[in-house]
């Protein structure tokens, strides 16, 4: 157990003439506890990112790691899912990660995957992610500015030119052609 021993060592020595000479050798022993070892403690236990297919990439998230136990905890993170980014992978003692979605050619469901933080000398730890990703709503139209368009002119005089601006109102792509039977307006 962790204290202090000390105990005494007698060595006798018999001459030829048989004399005993005794020396007293004291030793001591000083045992201390081990060290404790590191543990990985995570600042949350989930992460949970939603999104649209065809959309921007859902807002990245930081869970942070730190060391609750003794000694240094070097630790790292690993995940299989493609669609997760973690950056950086490793550190020592305490450190936060950066978790960013790459959902581009993700169709609409529910992912998940699991990060695994580790350490030598440490139990590991996971933190469970899940990725919603909906179904984009198409819909289509336009709108035009202004509503309706009024020339004046004077015979001779320079030709008028006014402009007309469509605006896509939905989210397909629309595609528009301007088509009329005045044969006056060009």
């Amino acid at each position: 157990a962790a204290g202090s021993y000390s105990a005494n060592v007698t060595i006798t020595e018999t001459s030829q003439n048989g004399r005993i000479r005794r020396t007293i050798l004291p030793v001591t022993l000083s045992v201390t506890g081990s060290a404790a070892a590191p543990s990985i403690h995570l600042s949350m236990s989930s992460l949970t990112f939603s999104g649209t297919a065809g959309s921007t990439n859902p807002a990245p998230k930081t869970f942070s790691i730190s060391n609750t136990g003794g000694g240094t905890l070097t630790w790292t993170v690993n995940d299989t899912a493609g669609w997760l980014i973690l950056s950086p992978t490793s550190g020592t003692n305490t450190g936060s990660v950066p978790a960013s979605i790459a959902a581009s050619g993700l169709a609409a469901g529910t992912y998940s995957t699991t990060v695994t933080v580790s350490a030598p000398g440490a139990t590991a730890k996971t933190l469970a992610v899940t990725l919603a990703i909906t179904q984009a709503t198409s819909t289509s139209g336009f709108s035009v500015s202004p509503a309706s368009l009024a020339y004046t002119g004077t015979v001779g005089g320079p030709n008028q030119v006014l402009g007309v601006t469509l605006t896509n109102s939905g989210t397909s792509i629309v595609t528009v052609t301007w088509f009329d039977s005045i044969n006056w307006l060009i």
